[in-house]
């Protein structure tokens, strides 16, 4: 009788944290993906795989559904889509020939993709453990692997000169005839690097501009997951100070003004009913679509990580248009999106 009872309890909280109805906003879907196992996908990274005509993400597959150790000893998962409509979950990223699950002895996460030639390289912060909370410092990994293996085919290629240890959310971007990595550092801020060949690597310390800017200007203190794209003649940023999606814009990439946040009033769907998380953009045809978590049951203030319960550490893959008024950076979340 009282493993009847246990396994009722468990089948409740199971129903508890992944139930959430789906709505349809023109061709995507609310919630886009959530992850079969632990239901605790986040950090997106949307990639086109020129080679196969699909599009990519990337992401942390937090094990949200656990008491502890949730946000350690997770793999990277990937979920895939010809016209960014339909998508199909393929798995877990394996690194080094280690096959990535579910749960994992050491933690993944945040990736950082790029295509140069016809490999596809991956900047992903890995810590050699899954101690709960957080694992302690970690490392930002430089994986490899080829157009036709993007799953499994992952090898390490060195550790580059990102102000190691303990730098996280990295995201890689070509300009001109080098690349550039941004990426947060602890306490020290928004920082970038620059490299001719995604192997030397120069770090030029923070980032200039209003992004590094005293807490009291920018409106906030703690921030990460910063990802940067070219769109519209602008460089553009967007980071996560857990308060909707800060905004930042730049002729050049190097030096940052600041706009109005974004995302922080939530959608119209149960899934997106909170303030949007970690994002990557797509640009497709010359429009620019986002990608970003949510953690629709997560209070705000947040107890502290481990005091969170399994149904407030669900989160969800989501999509929202990307639009431009009076030079900033919008998004309704709420809008119809029409794909192509």
């Amino acid at each position: 009788m009282h493993k009847l009872l246990t396994l009722v309890i468990l089948a409740l909280i199971f129903i508890q944290t992944t139930t959430y109805p789906s709505q349809t906003f023109g061709d995507i879907d609310r919630p886009l993906f959530a992850d079969p196992n632990y239901h605790g996908s986040c950090d997106p990274e949307i990639v086109w795989i020129e080679q196969t005509k699909e599009w990519w993400i990337f992401y942390t597959a937090r094990r949200a559904q656990r008491e502890n150790a949730s946000y350690v000893g997770t793999p990277i998962g990937v979920v895939t889509s010809k016209d960014l409509k339909t998508w199909q979950f393929r798995g877990y990223c394996s690194f080094d020939g280690i096959p990535g699950a579910p749960d994992m002895d050491v933690t993944l996460w945040a990736p950082g993709v790029i295509r140069n030639g016809d490999n596809y390289h991956m900047f992903v912060t890995y810590k050699d453990n899954a101690t709960p909370p957080w694992g302690g410092d970690g490392v930002i990994r430089h994986y490899i692997a080829p157009a036709d293996n993007l799953l499994s085919g992952w090898t390490l290629a060195g550790i580059p000169n990102f102000q190691q240890p303990d730098p996280i959310d990295a995201t890689i971007i070509r300009h001109k005839k080098q690349f550039r990595a941004y990426y947060r550092v602890g306490k020290n801020g928004i920082q970038h690097s620059t490299s001719p060949d995604l192997k030397k690597w120069t770090n030029h310390g923070k980032c200039d501009g209003a992004v590094n800017a005293p807490p009291d200007e920018r409106g906030f203190g703690y921030q990460e997951a910063p990802y940067v794209f070219h769109w519209k003649d602008k460089y553009w940023m967007i980071t996560d100070p857990h308060k909707g999606l800060a905004v930042f814009h730049s002729p050049d990439g190097l030096t940052w003004t600041q706009q109005d946040s974004i995302m922080k009033a939530p959608g119209s769907a149960p899934s997106d009913a909170t303030r949007a998380r970690h994002p990557s953009v797509a640009i497709v045809n010359d429009r620019a679509f986002i990608f970003y978590h949510t953690e629709p049951n997560r209070p705000y203030p947040s107890p502290k990580a481990e005091d969170r319960t399994p149904h407030q550490k669900i989160s969800y893959l989501q999509m929202a248009e990307l639009t431009i008024k009076d030079g900033q950076l919008t998004c309704d979340r709420d809008a119809s999106v029409s794909l192509p």
